[in-house]
């Protein structure tokens, strides 16, 4: 009995788990995006498009209430980045500490100018 012999059942294995597994989160959260935050969207509070820095590309910031019994992802920051050939989205949970820290970092941004 050699690892050699089970290799070839192994990888597809973990490959099959890592698809369910993300396959799981998506029915559970009810959707992608929801996947991503590893939690329900309960409503969309609203987005900011970045100053053009060039032409070429378009960044945005949506702002998302999160679902869910847990108070460690409350809010939910979904970046995105577009150009003529690409889509990047980029999810980042917040707390409710986390996001009113947020919001005095960029007080305190704004104030000073």
């Amino acid at each position: 009995m050699h690892l050699q012999n089970y290799l070839p059942f192994i990888v597809p294995a973990f490959f099959v788990l890592f698809i369910g597994s993300f396959i799981y989160r998506i029915i559970k959260n009810g959707g992608f995006k929801a996947a991503m935050f590893g939690a329900p969207i309960e409503r969309t509070v609203g987005e900011v498009s970045a100053s053009r820095s060039s032409r070429l590309m378009n960044v945005a910031v949506k702002v998302h209430v999160l679902g869910g019994n847990s108070s460690d992802k409350a809010i939910g920051l979904e970046f995105v980045a577009t150009s003529f050939a690409s889509y990047q989205m980029m999810p980042v949970s917040l707390s409710t500490v986390e996001a009113k820290k947020l919001i005095m970092l960029l007080e305190s941004a704004t104030d000073g100018r």
